[in-house]
């Protein structure tokens, strides 16, 4: 199937903007993309043909748009605020889209996916319902979260009673549906499960095992390492590979990407929450090196109505690095201000240890202080033969890399020491 003069609508995928960029060239695909003024210049913008004033969150908007700019396809990208939007828009005008409203929300909803878990026989953390647990029953510590955010925001951990009722209140406003969860503390570092769905088939691609720590006293708890790959694989592959199949296919799940966190006890798995999407990582990236399978390629094609070959679309795949290496995730952070001047990317990019780059903010950029991944900076994908030689190489990168802000100090952080 050609895709040439295809036109495509961007409502997503701005930390993946030079791929999609020469995907199109190659494939004589017209880019569009959702950009109104108030955001200004955004990485979209700047390599799409076509820019529309619609925004990405106005549905009724968007389907005008599909019909008034003749468009092909909607690639929504990565972020969770834009797919239910994207979702509903595909289905107002017949454009093809991985998803539907059902799967999404059976995914992206927390508590909607532990109850999937349950029915597959796959464990997942103790619950407490605060309508009907009595506050003497409640055994400390717990998590309480959102039931359907994402980014660690409204995240807290309670060690006392009296910390309990604060902390459903944090977590209340990142709820769409109002709804939080209190569920037991789990001890145990994490784990990201990946798949790829293409026409009802689960492929397994990988587990990284995932370091996570809080950023600052009342931040959340956020990814500061990921290694691929899992020194636990072959006990998960061996326990519940099968069970998490089928619970996409029941859940109407056929085409796509799929992650997983879970809490990882020496190969015994506890699912805490799933992503029908790429990860906000890019983690597309470490299954291009290890499978040789371009899940970002195969969302492109799809959004323009081809059912990809996951072995043969492989064009985006670099071969210019080194193969059998470890693979690590590495998110840098900023503090607190306006991003004013950025110095040592390009030179970063080209190390040979650097398999991809991801920005996440550049000049120009208001930093928050969160507490949450909005103060990530990039995540460095990174290639190395051992915890030592990945130590080496981040060392290398700080002294090369430096994001100033207003007052020429350098806020640029790690939150992983080696």
């Amino acid at each position: 199937m050609s895709l040439k003069g295809k036109k495509l609508l961007l409502l997503g995928g701005s930390n993946s903007t030079d791929d999609i960029r020469r995907f199109a060239g190659e494939n004589g695909v017209i880019l569009a993309a959702t950009a109104p003024l108030k955001y200004g210049d955004t990485p979209l913008k700047r390599i799409a043909a076509e820019a529309y004033e619609t925004d990405a969150s106005d549905t009724e908007g968007l389907v005008r748009l599909v019909s008034e700019a003749h468009i092909d396809g909607i690639f929504p990208g990565n972020n969770e605020d834009i797919m239910p939007h994207a979702i509903a828009a595909a289905e107002a005008t017949g454009l093809p889209c991985y998803s539907s409203t059902e799967s999404w929300d059976r995914c992206a909803n927390k508590a909607k996916f532990k109850a999937m878990c349950r029915q597959n026989g796959i464990p997942v953390a103790g619950e407490y319902d605060l309508g009907r647990t009595n506050a003497g029953d409640i055994l400390y510590p717990v998590v309480v979260k959102p039931a359907d955010s994402c980014g660690s925001q409204g995240f807290s951990i309670c060690h006392r009673p009296e910390e309990l009722d604060p902390a459903v209140e944090k977590a209340l406003p990142f709820s769409r549906t109002g709804t939080v969860l209190v569920e037991d503390f789990v001890p145990y570092d994490a784990a990201i499960i990946h798949y790829t769905l293409a026409g009802g088939e689960a492929m397994f691609c990988g587990i990284s095992d995932k370091k996570s720590m809080l950023l600052g006293s009342d931040g959340g708890s956020v990814m500061a390492l990921q290694i691929f790959p899992s020194v636990n694989t072959a006990e998960y592959l061996a326990t519940l590979h099968r069970k998490a199949s089928r619970m996409f296919l029941d859940a109407g799940m056929h085409d796509g990407p799929v992650w997983i966190e879970a809490f990882n006890n020496s190969g015994h798995f506890i699912f805490n929450e799933m992503g029908y999407r790429f990860g906000g990582s890019m983690t597309y990236h470490p299954i291009r090196y290890f499978y040789g399978v371009d899940q970002l390629e195969f969302m492109l094609r799809y959004a323009l109505g081809e059912e990809p070959d996951l072995r043969r679309h492989n064009s985006l795949i670099r071969h210019d690095r080194p193969a059998g290496k470890k693979y690590s995730i590495l998110p840098l952070h900023v503090r607190p201000g306006i991003i004013e001047r950025i110095v040592g990317a390009d030179e970063v990019k080209a190390m040979p240890e650097v398999y991809a780059y991801v920005p996440i903010h550049g000049e120009g950029d208001h930093i928050r202080g969160t507490g949450t991944v909005q103060q990530v900076f990039c995540y460095l994908h990174l290639l190395c033969d051992d915890m030592d030689d990945l130590s080496r190489t981040v060392s290398v990168i700080c002294t090369k890399l430096k994001v100033y802000n207003e007052n020429s100090e350098n806020i640029l952080f790690r939150l992983y020491n080696f």
